[in-house]
């Protein structure tokens, strides 16, 4: 991550570790930052941050047109959330670099790694994280009773379908169709692995292993047999509406007992992937409570 693939300029060296900190030091970074929001909408921020939660500063190139802030250093901060959600704050944010500095590095390589990684793909913001948090009747904040009263208590399909149609057109990170490949690539490498278990099952004549890799394996299959054709329209608008369209049938339940819509949302977890917006509403106010 030392350069933005979109006209991003280089960071140096020194910055390209990720910090893990607790609740208490995330909101002092969010009253430190340069341009910091207000202290009401840092009050409110907090009182939903998870109490025991593990938030993250990743330092992120700034945009090659932004004047750098003396003594700053640009950063995105993935806060954890009370409903367990994890969500970006802010591309640019300008965190002091002293105190950036001063933040223990607790992560190997490979965690902080991951941890980059997966903010790119990390869609779901602040604002999207409130209008579906308007959803949890048990958040019992003054604010959220406030901003509950006189909105609607559901988003339709038709505004699912409208988000992503004034989504640019392209494959970027968080897309369902950077999603749909994700799961046909997961799905290929896994049924390629137990392949290999399935071998080792049968010549240690363990019958019942091997049966249950195969029924994994099945599983997947017809899991992923269709998503190809989601590729098949020239338009990327109409291959972006398929796609929400195959995630929203894949996890039309998301039930424990759904072995192959849990299958799904693990792999997109595993990713940062926000799925959360292509639930069907009945689904979406379930999870999001």
């Amino acid at each position: 991550m030392a350069k933005d693939l979109d006209h991003g300029t280089v960071l140096p060296k020194a910055l390209h570790t990720v910090r893990a900190v607790d609740t208490a030091t995330m909101i002092e970074l969010l009253g430190e930052t340069s341009g910091a929001a207000k202290p009401q909408a840092i009050e409110i921020l907090a009182a939903h941050l998870a109490p025991g939660g593990t938030h993250y500063v990743i330092p992120w190139p700034r945009r090659s047109w932004e004047a750098p802030v003396e003594g700053c250093v640009s950063a995105v901060m993935l806060l954890r959330m009370s409903d367990g959600a994890l969500i970006m704050r802010g591309l640019h944010e300008q965190v002091p670099l002293l105190r950036f500095q001063q933040l223990p590095k607790t992560m190997s390589s490979w965690e902080e790694y991951r941890t980059a990684r997966r903010a790119r793909g990390i869609r779901r913001d602040l604002h999207v994280w409130s209008r579906d948090h308007r959803h949890d009747h048990s958040c019992k904040h003054p604010h959220c009773l406030e901003e509950r009263a006189g909105h609607c208590s559901c988003f339709t399909f038709l505004e699912d379908l409208r988000t992503a149609r004034d989504r640019p057109a392209g494959l970027e990170r968080g897309s369902a169709q950077e999603a749909i490949r994700l799961l046909m690539a997961s799905g290929f490498i896994e049924i390629r692995a137990r392949s290999h278990l399935v071998e080792h099952a049968l010549a240690d004549r363990e019958t019942d292993a091997a049966l249950r890799h195969l029924k994994q394996m099945r599983m997947i299959a017809n899991l992923c047999h269709n998503l190809p054709q989601n590729f098949f329209p020239k338009r990327a608008k109409a291959r972006e509406r398929l796609a929400i369209e195959s995630l929203r049938f894949h996890l039309r339940e998301l039930d424990p007992d759904d072995r192959a819509a849990q299958w799904v949302v693990r792999q997109l977890e595993a990713q940062g992937f926000d799925y959360v917006r292509v639930l069907r509403d009945r689904i979406k106010w379930r999870h999001t409570r």
